[in-house]
């Protein structure tokens, strides 16, 4: 199964290799033609035909990719990938010199810790267009990081086993090397042993990260987000939007990613988010209610599942409203319509959607779009 999973990986590398590099060269030829409109001392050299003959390829093909050229908003994305091996062929790689002196490792039970105590951008572990971190990040000297599968830290199991051994392979002593069986979340350095350990997960935010068209997606539904043990979810917060305020959006001195203001997109018309719905199979406890509200907040969208009103002179649901509340976008004292008002145009017939913002004129920043997610997962 690891094995099947490293080759998916390394196909959806080569993949988005290959997406660049194919919108790199309608870019090229696009600018070639531009050049070459404006230049007449290159339009034999640079013409259409030109470029045709000397790519291979027909008339028709170099008009197709000046067009897409004009159409492609996505940029070139040239955060590498951070490569992830199975324990094995971590072992091998690492004693054939290539990926230098090993200085720490990082273990955890949960892909979340992994993904947030990394330090690196989300879409570092792109896999398609899921983020999927493993729950080993092993460090060099140079700061670079090489990821393995199935090992965990946690109480028993194969996974913390499977890191024992490792890290006694990469260099560490056998009793500080077992310490990882002891925590949900441990840091090593070669030198000091454990440096830093937690006996509970560090992050517990829910939903699974998409990366795709240059930003983040989690999408959140009802019956998804893990609560900790002893803990309850917070009334009317039924998505665990708050652990995504308090542990990612209100840090973007420490997540890059979330920089900028936050803005609430409510919909109003459901034919108009029909765009972010997915069939998805039954499954207990996940309420499949359609995603009815999307935050921004720099890089990321959170899409969240509410139910519509029931009573068309309503603006907006409960739910909705509970939503933007989690979120500190709705004041508790607020009389609904009242509040909303601000944000509704000046015609009073119904808009499809409002933008919610605390200047409010801010709008999304990426109109939201499914199209490129894969179904989604409830793993």
């Amino acid at each position: 199964m690891t094995s099947v999973r490293m080759s998916h990986r390394q196909v959806q590398t080569l993949k988005r290799d290959l997406q660049a590099a194919e919108r790199q060269r309608d870019r090229d030829v696009a600018a070639l033609d531009e050049f070459a409109q404006a230049n007449e001392e290159a339009k034999t050299e640079a013409s259409r035909r030109t470029l045709a003959r000397e790519l291979g390829v027909t008339h028709p093909v170099i008009k197709t990719m000046i067009e897409r050229a004009a159409k492609d908003t996505y940029p070139v994305d040239s955060t590498p990938l951070i490569p992830v091996l199975s324990a094995y062929q971590a072992t091998q790689y690492v004693k054939s010199g290539a990926f230098g002196h090993v200085t720490g490792a990082t273990v955890a039970i949960t892909e979340t810790d992994i993904l947030l105590e990394s330090g690196r951008h989300p879409k570092a572990f792109a896999d398609g267009t899921r983020v999927s971190a493993p729950n080993m990040l092993l460090r060099n000297a140079e700061g670079e990081l090489l990821g393995v599968e199935e090992c965990l830290a946690g109480y028993g199991g194969t996974g913390p086993s499977n890191s024992v051994r490792l890290l006694q392979e990469l260099g560490w002593d056998k009793e500080i090397a077992r310490e990882v069986m002891h925590y949900r979340f441990i840091e090593f350095d070669i030198e000091q042993g454990v440096v830093r350990a937690n006996e509970e997960s560090l992050h517990h935010c829910g939903g699974n990260l998409e990366y795709t068209g240059g930003h983040l997606v989690a999408r959140l539904r009802r019956g998804r987000p893990w609560t900790p043990v002893g803990q309850t979810p917070a009334v009317g917060d039924p998505l665990g939007l708050r652990t995504w305020v308090d542990e990612i959006l209100s840090h973007p001195e420490t997540y890059p990613w979330v920089e900028g203001p936050r803005v609430a997109r409510v919909y109003l018309n459901r034919d108009t988010a029909t765009g972010l719905q997915d069939r998805i199979r039954y499954r207990a406890g996940v309420r499949n209610s359609p995603f009815s509200v999307v935050i921004e907040q720099g890089e990321l969208q959170l899409w969240c599942s509410a139910i519509y009103p029931s009573d068309w002179a309503e603006l907006l649901s409960k739910e909705q409203l509970d939503v933007l509340a989690s979120v500190d976008m709705y004041p508790a004292d607020a009389e609904p319509r009242g509040w909303l008002d601000r944000f509704l145009p000046r015609r009073r017939e119904r808009p499809d959607y409002i933008d919610i913002s605390a200047d409010g004129t801010s709008t999304l920043q990426r109109e939201p779009d499914g199209a490129e997610l894969d179904g989604e997962t409830f793993d």
